[in-house]
C-alpha cells in the first residue's frame, strides 16, 4: 500500500517519508509538503467502512476544531485510488509510548500532559462534539523544548459510530477508558471525562484502577469501587475519585471545571505545582533502577597522554559487513589445526596525535588462559599532525582525521609496521604496510565534513565566509590514494533565523545534511533545527526543521537516526528519527558526558564514572560503576568496552568484559 500511495503522491504537493501508524480505520503516514516543507500526517481512510457522503458529514465537524491541543485536519487528498486526510503531524508519537513500566513521567509533567487534553476536550465540547475514545493511543505528543504538548487525535470518529448504531457500533471503544455508560450506547461530555478519570489515575499510579477481560472491564466500571493508591496525593485523589463517578451527574460539569479542580490541587503541592504555561517541568522521574554492578577491568594501562576519543572499525561502520574486512591472522593449535583470529584495532586520538592500538590475538582472545584472559599486550603506533585533531573517523578504507585546516587518511593496515620513527623513509603510498597519513583535502578556513557510512564521498562546507558564498562541496573518495576530485559545488539556500551550519551529517550512503540552529525571534536562545538535506549528487531536496535545539549529534548503526544530548534535560538524551520524523525521550537517571553506540543498544558514562546501559528500545539493561573522569570510550565486539580517564595529569586505559558482569544483554 506504500507504494502504491508513494506513486499516487508524485502527482500531488506531498512527498511520503514513511509509515508512522496503524488504527483499526487506515493507515498513517508523515509525508512533507513539497513546497513549504511542512510536515504533515496522511490518513489512509477506509471507504468500505467510511461511505463518502457520511464521511464528508462528519468532516465539517472536523475542520471547525481548531484548537493547540487537537490534532486538526488540514485538508481533504484526493487521488485515482482512494482519499486521505491531511492532519497535523506530532513527531513524538502517541501518549502510549511514554506509558511504559520502564518509562515513567514525573508528576508534573503528567498534570501537564492531562491538563492538554482536558483544554482541547472543553474546545470540543463547546462545539457539541464528543470524543468518546479518549486514551493514551490516541493523545498525540507534539515535541518542544521541556516537553511535549498533548493533542487529541481521531475526533469524530467514535461520534461518527455513534450515527451507525444500525451497524451495532453504539458501544465501540476501549473498554478498558469506558464510562458505564457507553456499554449501553450512551455517551455525554461526562463521558470523555470518565476517560481522563482512567487516563490521570494510569499516569500517576503505573497502572489502570481496572483491569481484566471486556467483559469483568464492564463489569468494574459498573459495580467495583475504586481503591486510589496513598501515593498520590490527597487533593488529586479527590479529582480522581469525582471525574470516576459511576453515575454521570456526579462527574465534573465540564472539562473546564476538572481543569480548574486539577491546578487548585496541584497548587496545595510545591512539589506538583502547575504553572500555567507548562513551563519549567521536569521530564521523566527516576525509574527503577537496575541493580549496579561494581567494576571489573580485564587490563589496566597507565596512559602517558589525554586520550579524546575511542573508536573500533567495525562498530563505526553499517551493519552491512560486506564493505568491511576485518585484519585475521593466523595461529595453530596443539591439535595441529590453525585458527583465524581477528586482530583488533583501537584508533585513538590525543590533541595532534593519532594512533592505533594493534592486538595481534583479539582485545578479548578465544584462546586465553585464566591468567592471560585478554591476549596479548597491543603495539602501539604514534603519528603526529601538523594541527589539533578533531575527530576521528573510520570507513572501509581506513581512518580518516579531521583536523583545522585538512583531512587525513590513514590506510587500515596502520599499526602493523609499528612505530614511526623520526627521521625514517616513509613507506610509498601503494605499499601495504605503509602509515603515512596523506592529505585529502586541505583548507586554508575552518570547515565541516561528512563522510558517508561507505567511503564513497566527502562532503565539505567552508564556515569563514559570507553566508550568500557559502557552498556545499561533494567529493569522490574512489580514488583516496591521490587527492580526490571535486564532483559538485552547490549553492546553499540563505535561511533567516538561523545560525551558521555547526555540523554536517551523512544520513546514509546517498544524502547528507547540513544543521543549523534555529534563532528565537525574541530572545538569544535557539528553537530548534534546521537540516536542509541533499543528495550524493548535489541535489537539495528539502529541508527539515526539528523543534529542540539539540547538541553532539551521534548517528547510530540505522540510517536517517542519531542520538543527541538535549539542553538543560539532565537526565535524558535524545533519539531522532529523520525519515520519518520521530523524537523519543530516552530516562537515563545520569549527567551524560559520553555515549557510544553498538548493535544491541546504547552506552553512557557521567563524569563520576557511572555508566548506563539501555538497548536498542530504550530500557535499562544495567549499570555499572565506572572509572570517574572519563575522557573516551568504545565498545569492542561482540562484548567488550574500553574506557580512557584523565585527571591532573595522570589517566589509564580500562578493558572491561561485559559477559563477566550481570548485565541483561544478549550479545
Amino acid at each position: 500500500m506504500s507504494n502504491l500511495l508513494a506513486r499516487e503522491l508524485k502527482r500531488s504537493k506531498y512527498r511520503l517519508l514513511g509509515l508512522v501508524g496503524q488504527g483499526q480505520f487506515g493507515r498513517v503516514y508523515c509525508a512533507i509538503h513539497r513546497k513549504t516543507g511542512r510536515l504533515v500526517a496522511l490518513k489512509d481512510l477506509d471507504r468500505h467502512r467510511f461511505p463518502t457522503h457520511k464521511f464528508l458529514r462528519e468532516l465539517r465537524f472536523l475542520l471547525s476544531l481548531q484548537h493547540p491541543n487537537i490534532v486538526t485536519c488540514q485538508a481533504l487528498e484526493h487521488t485515482a485510488t482512494g482519499r486521505y486526510l491531511v492532519m497535523d503531524y506530532c513527531e513524538g508519537g502517541t501518549l502510549r509510548s511514554l506509558v511504559d513500566e520502564e518509562i515513567q513521567l514525573h508528576s508534573q509533567q503528567s498534570l501537564k500532559l492531562v491538563a492538554d487534553v482536558l483544554a482541547g476536550l472543553e474546545h470540543a465540547h463547546s462545539r457539541g462534539i464528543v470524543h468518546c475514545d479518549i486514551k493514551p493511543e490516541n493523545i498525540l505528543l507534539a515535541v518542544q523544548v521541556g516537553g511535549w504538548v498533548a493533542r487529541i487525535s481521531d475526533f469524530g470518529i467514535a461520534r461518527l459510530n455513534q450515527e451507525l448504531k444500525s451497524d451495532g457500533a453504539g458501544n465501540t471503544g476501549s473498554p478498558a477508558y469506558m464510562a458505564p455508560e457507553r456499554f449501553y450506547g450512551q455517551y455525554s461530555p461526562a463521558s470523555d471525562i470518565y476517560a481522563v478519570g482512567i487516563l490521570l489515575f494510569e499516569l500517576l499510579a503505573g497502572y489502570r484502577p481496572f483491569s481484566g477481560a471486556p467483559a469483568d472491564l464492564m463489569s468494574a466500571h459498573l459495580n467495583q469501587p475504586l481503591k486510589i493508591p496513598a501515593s498520590i496525593p490527597s487533593a488529586l485523589q479527590a479529582v480522581i475519585a469525582k471525574a470516576l463517578q459511576k453515575l454521570p451527574g456526579r462527574r465534573f460539569r465540564s472539562a473546564a471545571e476538572m481543569l480548574t479542580a486539577l491546578q487548585t490541587a496541584a497548587l496545595e503541592s510545591t512539589e506538583l505545582y502547575l504553572s500555567p504555561d507548562g513551563s519549567a517541568v521536569p521530564l521523566l522521574r527516576p525509574t527503577l533502577d537496575s541493580p549496579v554492578c561494581s567494576f571489573q577491568a580485564l587490563r589496566q594501562e597507565a596512559l602517558q597522554t589525554p586520550i579524546q576519543q575511542l573508536i573500533h572499525p567495525s562498530t563505526s561502520l553499517p551493519v552491512d559487513s560486506s564493505i568491511f574486512s576485518p585484519l585475521t591472522t593466523a595461529t595453530a593449535t596443539s591439535n595441529g589445526k590453525v585458527n583465524q583470529e581477528e586482530i583488533a584495532q583501537i584508533y585513538w586520538r590525543s590533541e595532534q596525535q593519532i594512533g592505533c592500538y594493534l592486538y595481534p590475538q583479539g582485545v578479548l582472545s578465544s584462546h586465553a588462559t585464566e591468567r592471560a584472559v585478554i591476549g596479548a599486550d597491543p603495539t602501539i603506533t604514534t603519528l603526529t599532525l601538523p594541527d589539533i585533531v578533531h575527530e576521528l573517523v573510520v570507513r572501509p578504507q581506513g581512518c580518516f582525521a579531521i583536523t583545522a585546516q585538512a583531512i587525513y587518511w590513514l590506510p587500515p593496515e596502520l599499526g602493523r609496521s609499528g612505530k614511526v620513527q623520526p627521521g625514517q623513509t616513509p613507506l610509498p603510498p601503494d605499499h601495504p604496510h605503509n602509515s603515512t597519513p596523506q592529505i585529502v583535502s586541505a583548507f586554508t578556513t575552518p570547515f565541516l565534513s561528512a563522510i558517508d557510512p561507505a567511503g564513497r564521498w566527502l562532503a565539505t562546507t567552508i564556515l569563514d565566509c559570507e553566508p550568500s558564498e557559502r557552498r556545499l562541496a561533494i567529493w569522490n573518495l574512489h580514488s583516496w590514494q591521490s587527492v580526490p576530485a571535486k564532483r559538485c559545488q552547490i549553492p546553499l539556500e540563505v535561511r533567516r533565523q538561523t545560525t551558521p551550519p555547526f555540523q554536517l551529517l551523512a544520513l546514509d550512503r546517498r544524502h547528507v545534511a547540513m544543521v543549523a540552529y534555529l534563532k528565537h525571534r525574541s530572545t538569544e536562545g535557539f528553537d530548534g533545527l534546521l537540516l536542509q538535506v541533499f543528495t550524493r549528487q548535489g541535489h537539495a531536496i528539502g529541508s527539515l526543521n526539528v523543534p529542540l535545539p539539540l547538541q553532539q549529534l551521534t548517528p547510530t548503526i540505522t540510517p536517517y537516526q542519531a542520538l543527541a544530548i538535549e539542553p538543560e534535560q539532565t537526565t535524558s538524551v535524545v533519539l531522532i528519527d529523520f525519515k520519518p520524523l520521530r523524537i523519543q525521550r530516552l530516562g537515563v537517571n545520569i549527567i551524560p558526558k559520553l555515549m557510544t553506540v553498538a548493535s544491541w543498544g546504547y552506552v553512557f558514562i557521567a563524569e563520576t564514572g557511572r555508566i548506563v546501559l539501555l538497548n536498542r528500545y530504550g530500557q535499562q539493561i544495567g549499570q555499572i560503576e565506572g572509572p570517574a573522569h572519563p575522557t573516551a570510550i568504545a565498545l569492542l565486539p561482540p562484548h567488550g568496552l574500553l574506557i580512557a580517564t584523565w585527571h591532573h595529569g595522570e589517566g589509564n586505559l580500562y578493558t572491561v568484559d561485559l559477559q563477566q558482569l550481570e548485565l541483561d544483554i544478549l550479545f
